[in-house]
C-alpha cells in the first residue's frame, strides 16, 4: 500500500503526441501582434504621405468619372411570356442562340432573325431569360407551358414598343412550332366547317317543321319530328362551334402575359458605383506607393 501511495504521488508527464496549449496561444498571439503591427505600420505611411493617397484618389475618381461619362445610357426592362403546350427547353435553346449572337455582335443575323432594322439590332445591349417555374418542379421533370421572363437592355428606349412583337414572332415562327399550330389550325377549321354544315341542316328541319311546305305527315325517315329535340341540338352544336372558334384565337404557341414598359430614365450607368469602384483601386494605388516612400527612409 505505502508504494502504491507513492507512486501515485508522482506527477503525471504529458506524452509526446499531447500538444501544448500554452504553445497554441502564443504563435496566435505573436501572429496578431504581427498582423497588427503591419496595419499600424500601413496606418501611419498612409498619414505620413497623404498628399500622395489623396492625389490617387483623385485621378481615380476622375478617371472613373471620364469613363462614366463616354459610356452610353442604356434602358433595362422585362416581358412575360406564356407557352403553349410545349417544352420550355426548346423555347430556351433558340432564345440561347439569339442572345449569342448578341453578345457576338452579329447585327446582320440579329436583325434578319427579328426581322428589324440594322440599327435597331445595334441597339440592344444584353438579352437574358429565365424560366418562373424552374423552382417549383423535381430535377427529373420536364417543364412545359410555363411562364417565361425575357429581360432586355436596350440603348434606345424608344426600340422596347418594336422590340415586343418581334421577339414574340421569332419564337412563334420556329418551323417545328409553326407545322404544329397549322396541324391545329387545320383541324380545327374542319370541325368548325362541320359543325356549321349540320347547323344548317337542322335549322333547315326546325323550319320545315314549324312551316311545313306542301302535304306533311309530321315523321323524317319514319320517325315523327320533336322541335324541342332541333332545338336542343341546334344549342349543343352551336356552343361548340363557339369553343371551337374561340380555341382559334388561342392557337399561338406564344402569348404576352405582360410587356416592356415604357422607360424615362436610364438604368445604367450608375455615375455613384463608378466613383466608387475608381476611388476603391486608386485607394489601393495609393496606399502601396506610401507605403514604398515610407521603406525608403
Amino acid at each position: 500500500m505505502p508504494h502504491l501511495k507513492e507512486q501515485d504521488n508522482k506527477p503525471m508527464r504529458n506524452s509526446p503526441d499531447e500538444i501544448d496549449l500554452m504553445v497554441v496561444f502564443q504563435y496566435f498571439g505573436s501572429l496578431f501582434q504581427r498582423i497588427l503591427n503591419r496595419i499600424n505600420y500601413t496606418i501611419r505611411a498612409i498619414r505620413n504621405h497623404a498628399i500622395v493617397v489623396l492625389g490617387c484618389i483623385a485621378i481615380g475618381m476622375g478617371l472613373a468619372y471620364g469613363l462614366y461619362a463616354i459610356t452610353k445610357p442604356f434602358y433595362n426592362s422585362s416581358m412575360t411570356l406564356m407557352l403553349a403546350n410545349i417544352r420550355n427547353e426548346f423555347i430556351e435553346e433558340q432564345l440561347l442562340k439569339l442572345s449569342s449572337m448578341i453578345d457576338e455582335g452579329n447585327v446582320e443575323a440579329v436583325a434578319e432573325r427579328l426581322d428589324i432594322s440594322p440599327d435597331a439590332a445595334r441597339s440592344i445591349r444584353e438579352m437574358k431569360f429565365s424560366n418562373l417555374d424552374d423552382n417549383r418542379i423535381d430535377e427529373d421533370s420536364v417543364l412545359t407551358g410555363s411562364p417565361f421572363r425575357i429581360e432586355l437592355s436596350l440603348y434606345d428606349r424608344e426600340l422596347f414598343e418594336s422590340m415586343e412583337p418581334a421577339l414574340t414572332n421569332y419564337i412563334e415562327n420556329n418551323r417545328y412550332f409553326a407545322k404544329q399550330k397549322r396541324i391545329k389550325q387545320k383541324q380545327v377549321e374542319d370541325m368548325i366547317s362541320k359543325l356549321r354544315g349540320e347547323i344548317t341542316s337542322i335549322d333547315s328541319l326546325k323550319t320545315n317543321s314549324v312551316e311545313p311546305r306542301g302535304p306533311v305527315n309530321g315523321f323524317v325517315y319514319g320517325q315523327p319530328i320533336d322541335p324541342t329535340n332541333l332545338f336542343r341540338e341546334s344549342i349543343t352544336l352551336y356552343k361548340e362551334q363557339v369553343q371551337l372558334e374561340a380555341s382559334l384565337e388561342r392557337l399561338d404557341n406564344v402569348e404576352v402575359v405582360s410587356g416592356f414598359i415604357p422607360k424615362l430614365r436610364p438604368t445604367g450607368p450608375n455615375m455613384l458605383k463608378y466613383l466608387a469602384i475608381g476611388g476603391a483601386i486608386a485607394f489601393l494605388i495609393g496606399m502601396i506607393a506610401a507605403l514604398n516612400l515610407e521603406n525608403k527612409k
